[in-house]
């Protein structure tokens, strides 16, 4: 069995969904799709229950861990988000990506944490965290 290419610009049904959204760019397929996600436990990051395109992940310290890439992105200008927790501190757990000079086009970091009684942020290990990115692979 030979392997080849399909090449075509537009995606289209053969009329079978109602409505009007019946064909698609595939521009908007290849630009506006995730080029990586992944669904880990915070409280144990060898754990990764899922993902796409996430090489490895690194457990930096409390709450703290860097995700790389299985394909690289092309540049440092991708836009990764991250949320997730169980909410079993306090004030429930939430997760955010690193500041800008954390992200290269290699890897990127994410924090888990909670807000304590003091309004005062703090680390901590817990719970699903999930993590998206979205720009260009290189």
């Amino acid at each position: 069995m030979a392997n080849g290419t399909i090449a075509f610009d537009t995606l289209s049904t053969s009329g079978q969904i109602s409505g009007t959204a019946k064909s698609l760019d595939t521009d908007y397929v290849v630009n506006g799709s995730a080029k990586a996600w992944n669904r880990f436990d915070g409280s144990a990051i060898t754990t990764v229950a899922d993902s796409f395109n996430n090489g490895s992940a690194t457990d930096n310290g409390t709450g703290d861990y860097t995700f790389t890439f299985t394909n690289n992105m092309s540049n440092n200008n991708y836009a990764p988000d991250a949320g997730g927790g169980r909410g079993t501190a306090a004030a429930g757990v939430g997760a955010r990506v690193q500041s800008p000079d954390q992200i290269t086009t290699s890897n990127y970091v994410v924090n888990m944490f909670y807000v304590d009684s003091s309004g005062n942020c703090q680390y901590v290990d817990d719970g699903i965290g999930l993590s998206i990115v979205h720009g260009d692979l290189a």
